[in-house]
């Protein structure tokens, strides 16, 4: 496989995981705030029932995550970053894998330790498992924190493949929501920190263009122009209409505009 389609599968798997991981986590927020209540006791002083702790999580759920785009993750990024000095975005992605293998672990053993005669030692196993799930999953949160962090850092080396520029486009909307506020502007800040939205629609629609892709050109010429008219007005306002700044801006959307004219008449 090319390195620019496993640079895909791996923003991909990172940002469905992120999200699902977070889902997961909101969910078993809102339950342990629930049981608070319900109980009337401060959350750190909670001690649940055997189900009651087990329903804390969608079982099914976690072990979808670990089997699936963790499992994914992990192997593209030994594939990307592993060499003579392992890179720490394979490190972060390989203990999140690692720390919620355990949490689903940790999950069975208390499953089966509830049908266990042994009384005793399943309420020593209760009282463990009772406080390591708030401490494992506040880990795994700062995990994937840095792992954002870092893959933050390195995108910008990707600004420039065909494959994830025009992937980033074509599933970003929905890849990047709840990620980012702003969806795939905010993610093009990151991959062109220099220029921003306006840089992330006109490479990719360049691209199209000279993939003989009018259609998927134009309306991606269209974005951009319409991000360089809302930058002009913010720009001309806050510096005037002829500071450098607005005139570059307006260059820029006059380029674009012949550029999108030019995508149209391509078949």
């Amino acid at each position: 496989m090319r390195t620019d389609e496993l640079r895909w599968i791996l923003l991909r798997t990172f940002y469905r995981s992120y999200k699902s991981f977070h889902v997961l986590l909101g969910q078993y927020e809102r339950r342990v705030v629930a049981f608070a209540e319900k109980y009337g006791v401060d959350r750190k002083d909670l001690k649940l029932q055997p189900e009651e702790l087990l329903s804390l999580f969608d079982s099914h759920a976690l072990l979808a995550l670990r089997n699936g785009e963790l499992k994914t993750l992990r192997e593209i990024s030994h594939q990307l970053f592993r060499g003579d000095r392992a890179d720490p975005f394979d490190n972060h992605a390989t203990n999140i894998y690692h720390e919620v293998s355990i949490l689903k672990e940790e999950e069975w053993t208390l499953r089966e330790q509830a049908e266990s005669e042994d009384g005793k030692e399943f309420e020593r196993y209760y009282r463990e498992v009772n406080f390591y799930y708030p401490k494992r999953l506040r880990h795994v949160r700062n995990l994937y924190g840095k792992t954002r962090k870092r893959l933050e850092k390195i995108l910008p080396t990707m600004g420039k493949n065909t494959i994830v520029i025009r992937s980033a486009y074509l599933f970003g909307e929905e890849l990047f929501q709840d990620v980012y506020e702003r969806g795939l502007e905010q993610f093009y800040e990151r991959l062109y920190p220099s220029g921003g939205a306006l840089a992330g629609f006109a490479v990719v629609a360049d691209s199209f263009q000279e993939g003989g892709f009018g259609a998927e050109a134009t309306e991606a010429y269209e974005r951009a122009i319409a991000v360089a008219l809302r930058e002009h007005a913010r720009v001309a306002k806050e510096e005037g209409k002829t500071s450098d700044a607005a005139k570059s801006i307006d260059s820029q959307r006059k380029s674009l505009e012949k550029r999108r004219d030019k995508a149209l008449t391509l078949p």
